[in-house]
C-alpha cells in the first residue's frame, strides 16, 4: 500500500454471540479465537503502522461482528494497541457499534474511558415480534433504554441503525420505528432498506419459499416516506442510507464515499490507498495463523483507470454533494464523454439535477440507482 500523511482506520472483530439472519458480513458464533484474534491485532496493528510516515489517524470505526462482544478487557487490547503505534487527531471521531443488550453503565464507562465519543447502536426494529423472527437478542425496550442510557453516560454523537423491510415488518410497524427514531436523543441514523445476501438464512428461506418478503414498490414507498418523515425530524438525507442532525455526518464513512484513504485490520477488513485496494481473508483463524506466521493475510487489487472512474461515479452518487464536472472531466475525459448521453438523460429525467457544477443524486435515482449506475460505469 502506498504511504499516506493520515487515514481512518478500521477494526474488523468477527464475533458475535449468534447469526442473525440476514447477516451477510463476516462473523462467527463462537469465542474459539478470541485470544488468538487479539495477539494478530496486536501484531498486524504493529506491522501496518510502519508504512505511515505520519503515524497519525485521522478516524477510528470498529465494527464488525459485535464489538460490544467484546469484554472491557479485551476491547481495551484494541485500543491500546491502536495507541502505541498511532497518534489520533485532537477531537477524532472514534466510534464502536454496539448491541443493545451491552449497554450498560460498566460498558458505557468503560467505552468512554477508551476515547470511544460516537456509539452506532444496532436497534434494527422497534418491533418485539420482528426481532424475533431475525433472532435478535435484545428487546425493543433494549434498544431505546440503551440509546437514552448513551446519551445519560455524556455520548452526545449517536448512531442508531433500523432495518426497513424485515420479514413481517408492515408499513405500520416500519412507520412506527421511524417515529420512535425521532424521539431518541440520536443526531445520526442509518436506516437500510434489507438486502437478501448470498448464503444467510434469510436468502435461503425466501429461495425456498418459506419467507415473503416486501416488494421493490412497497420498499420504495416506505424509502421515500422515511426521507420525507426524518427530514420533518430535522435529520438531512446525505447518503442513501444516512441520515444526520446539525451535520453531524459519519465522518469516518463520509471518508470512504470521497476517496479518501484508510486502513482495515482484522479479518475481512478492507484497505485504500488511492491507487489499490486490499482485503484480508475472511476467516479469523487462517487471518491470525497469516499474521502470526509473518505470511501475508490479504489480496490486492491495483485500481485501472476505468476501475477509478466507475468507483467514483458510484460512491459521489451515493451522497448528496454528487459528481463534480470538473473532476470528471479533468480526471477522468475519455470515460465521461462516452457516457457523457447518459448522465445528461437522468438531468431530463430529474432523477440528477445540476448544482454549482455537480451532478447530484435525487431520492429518486437512490431508490433504483442499482439500476441506473450501469449506464453510467465504463465497461
Amino acid at each position: 500500500m502506498q504511504e499516506t500523511a493520515g487515514q481512518g482506520i478500521y477494526v474488523h472483530v468477527p464475533f458475535c454471540r449468534g447469526k442473525c439472519d440476514y447477516c451477510g458480513f463476516y462473523s462467527v458464533a463462537s469465542p474459539a479465537w478470541r485470544g488468538t484474534y487479539l495477539d494478530a491485532i496486536e501484531r498486524e496493528t504493529r506491522e501496518r503502522a510502519g508504512a505511515f510516515p505520519s503515524r497519525r489517524a485521522t478516524t477510528l470505526y470498529v465494527g464488525g461482528g459485535t464489538p460490544s462482544a467484546l469484554s472491557p478487557g479485551e476491547l481495551g487490547r484494541v485500543v491500546d494497541a491502536l495507541e502505541r503505534e498511532l497518534s489520533f487527531d485532537a477531537g477524532a471521531e472514534r466510534t464502536i457499534e454496539v448491541n443493545p443488550e451491552d449497554v450498560t453503565r460498566e460498558n458505557l464507562s468503560a467505552w468512554r474511558s477508551m476515547g470511544f465519543n460516537r456509539l452506532s447502536i444496532g436497534a434494527q426494529t422497534f418491533s418485539d415480534d420482528n426481532l424475533r423472527l431475525v433472532h435478535r437478542r435484545h428487546s425493543a425496550r433494549q434498544a431505546i433504554d440503551a440509546t437514552r442510557a448513551a446519551a445519560d453516560a455524556g455520548f452526545d454523537n449517536l448512531s442508531v441503525d433500523l432495518i426497513t423491510g424485515l420479514p413481517g415488518q408492515d408499513d405500520d410497524t416500519a412507520r412506527r420505528d421511524i417515529e420512535t427514531l425521532t424521539r431518541l436523543p440520536a443526531c445520526h441514523a442509518s436506516v437500510y432498506l434489507l438486502s437478501v445476501d448470498p448464503s444467510t438464512r434469510l436468502e435461503r428461506l425466501a429461495r425456498q419459499g418459506k419467507l415473503a418478503l416486501a416488494g421493490d414498490d412497497e420498499l420504495a414507498a416506505r424509502f421515500a416516506w422515511t426521507s420525507e418523515r426524518l427530514a420533518g425530524a430535522g435529520f438531512e438525507h446525505y447518503e442513501i442510507s444516512n441520515f444526520a442532525r446539525d451535520g453531524r455526518y459519519a465522518r469516518h464513512n463520509t471518508a470512504y464515499w470521497q476517496r479518501r484513504h484508510y486502513a482495515g485490520l482484522g479479518p475481512a477488513a478492507h484497505s485504500f490507498d488511492g491507487r489499490a485496494r486490499r482485503w484480508n481473508v475472511a476467516h479469523v483463524k487462517r487471518y491470525a495463523d497469516a499474521v502470526l506466521s509473518g505470511a501475508p493475510c490479504f489480496e490486492e487489487e491495483i485500481l485501472g483507470d476505468a476501475d477509478r472512474y466507475n468507483e467514483y461515479v458510484m460512491t459521489s452518487l451515493r451522497v448528496t454533494w454528487g459528481a463534480s464536472r470538473r473532476v470528471l472531466r479533468e480526471e477522468f475525459p475519455a470515460f465521461y464523454e462516452r457516457a457523457r448521453p447518459a448522465w445528461e438523460r437522468l438531468l431530463d429525467a430529474r432523477l440528477l439535477r445540476e448544482d454549482n457544477d455537480h451532478f447530484r443524486p435525487t431520492p429518486a435515482f437512490w431508490i433504483i440507482s442499482d439500476a441506473l449506475l450501469p449506464g453510467l460505469f465504463s465497461a
